[in-house]
């Protein structure tokens, strides 16, 4: 029988003791538990954690719902899997590097067009689906929503909705992104660490059709990106650009 390092050992009493018996039976609280020790470096970055049986056993759920916390914490990046291998906790949570996150201002600029930004809307309200998954929380939490638009030599380049977490960022009021967009602010406000991009083909509706001068469910240039600050996100933003957009990316 092959022997259980130590530091997994420990780390499965302490979760019983912890626990008192208290069972979770969906993966959303084994992925709390799972994050709340990687955040409280009882998991450090680098260190394998307990595999999926022994988290059931430990936790007292199902391995399959384990399976389903682990695979989100994976595809967000925070935890690494590799069969015969084992689960290890991400080494970007240890480098602590600041995020350089280029700015629509410095995009815009960087064309030799005039940069022009105005904020859409700010509001509090219950977060999308996609948007609850991005930045982990629970769907009846309500997250501060940003719209804003972009103009290039005043026509229209880009529209954009960006979620933020209230509760782990400074506080955050409209005159803060009035004449600012919500990325600047979060980056004099916050160390990002790093950052996930999604790139697909979107219908666009409402102001953004109207904003690109687009009729309704046009196809559009859709990027979806997710700013984490160590184990936290703390942004999800939807990023919409007019038809024949071109994305230039330099290595």
């Amino acid at each position: 029988m092959a022997k259980i390092p130590g530091n997994l050992v420990r780390s499965l009493r302490a979760s019983g003791a912890a626990g008192g018996g208290r069972r979770m039976n969906t993966w959303q609280s084994v992925r709390a538990d799972v994050l709340e020790r990687i955040r409280s470096r009882e998991w450090p970055p680098g260190e394998l954690i307990p595999t999926e049986h022994e988290l059931a056993v430990s936790l007292g759920c199902a391995r399959a719902t384990v399976n389903r916390a682990l695979r989100e914490l994976a595809d967000s990046g925070i935890i690494e899997r590799r069969r015969k291998v084992g689960t290890r906790v991400a080494a970007t949570s240890a480098r602590r590097t600041v995020l350089d996150m280029p700015a629509m201002r410095t995009e815009i600029e960087g064309m030799g067009a005039l940069y022009a930004y105005r904020l859409a809307n700010f509001l509090t309200r219950l977060p999308t689906e996609a948007a609850a998954r991005a930045l982990q929380v629970p769907p009846g939490e309500e997250l501060v929503l940003v719209k804003a638009t972009y103009t290039a030599d005043g026509q229209p380049h880009c529209c954009e909705s960006i979620w933020l977490n209230p509760r782990i960022l400074p506080p955050l009021t409209r005159q803060d992104v009035e004449n600012r967009s919500a990325h600047e602010w979060l980056a004099s406000q916050v160390a990002l660490t790093h950052g996930r991009f999604s790139i697909l083909a979107d219908a666009a509706t409402g102001d953004c059709a109207r904003h690109l001068k687009i009729a309704e469910g046009t196809p559009v240039l859709t990027i979806e990106r997710t700013n984490w600050s160590d184990t936290t996100p703390v942004s999800f933003a939807r990023q919409f650009y007019p038809p024949q957009h071109r994305l230039v990316s330099e290595d």
